[in-house]
């Protein structure tokens, strides 16, 4: 059985991480530009632990490589992606031998849910 490939329209984000007026971490994202990437092998997990469950799903996203997609590679930590109305951050990336396409391992971690 073979995994289903489909292009599909990719938000990629800027994320700056900083602290609020009373000393909370804060994220936030803002599109830097859209495009369309491959999508396939899509999981989702379920870790269960003593007291928690903890959802995780993983995506890879496939581009072209161009300059901007370089500078994602080379700061994976300030840059994420939308897809499907979620946000995923960037776990490992794989360049082509040839350098015509890249590969994001992307990840998003639903809240942990009580057992």
């Amino acid at each position: 059985m073979g995994t289903i490939v489909r292009y599909e329209n990719v938000a990629i984000n800027n994320v700056t991480n900083g602290v609020n007026s009373v000393g909370d971490q804060t994220t936030t994202e803002t599109v830097w530009f859209t495009s369309r990437a491959l999508t396939n092998d899509v999981n989702n997990t379920l870790r269960v632990s003593e007291r928690y469950r903890v959802y995780s799903d993983i995506v890879s996203l496939t581009f072209n490589y161009t300059p901007n997609m370089k500078e994602i590679v080379d700061n994976q930590d300030a840059y994420s992606f939308t897809w499907r109305n979620r946000h995923w951050r960037i776990s490992d990336c794989r360049e082509s031998n040839d350098r015509m396409k890249i590969t994001f391992i992307c990840y998003r971690n639903d809240p942990s849910v009580p057992v």
